[in-house]
């Protein structure tokens, strides 16, 4: 992902963050450095958690699209058609599909 992104992504949760330990700050919850401490460690963490369901899907999305190309297709040739299909909205196998089932 763009590191663009991921900070501007990071400075749009801690400012909502910042904003529910201000709550917790004024009706006594935690003490002002304590809500510091966590705002950044609840940032790092739902980001983290964020990044590592993406990659999941991803790789996911990329062995259910290498189960629809024919025998002999390189990796390359599957992330082109994952590009290809999300460049002109062509639709893609689902990631739900069960394992017990082959994606279309």
């Amino acid at each position: 992902m763009n590191p663009l992104v991921m900070e501007a992504l990071g400075a749009i949760l801690r400012w909502a963050l910042t904003g529910l330990a201000g709550w917790f700050v004024s009706h006594g919850i935690w003490t002002a450095d304590a809500a510091t401490q966590y705002v950044a460690a609840a940032a790092i963490g739902i980001l983290t958690l964020g990044w590592s369901l993406w990659a999941k899907y991803r790789n996911r999305l990329k062995l259910v699209t290498a189960l629809t190309e024919p025998a002999g297709a390189t990796e390359e040739d599957v992330e082109q058609r994952i590009a290809v299909a999300k460049r002109w909205d062509k639709p893609l196998p689902s990631v739900t599909t069960p394992k017990d089932l082959p994606p279309t």
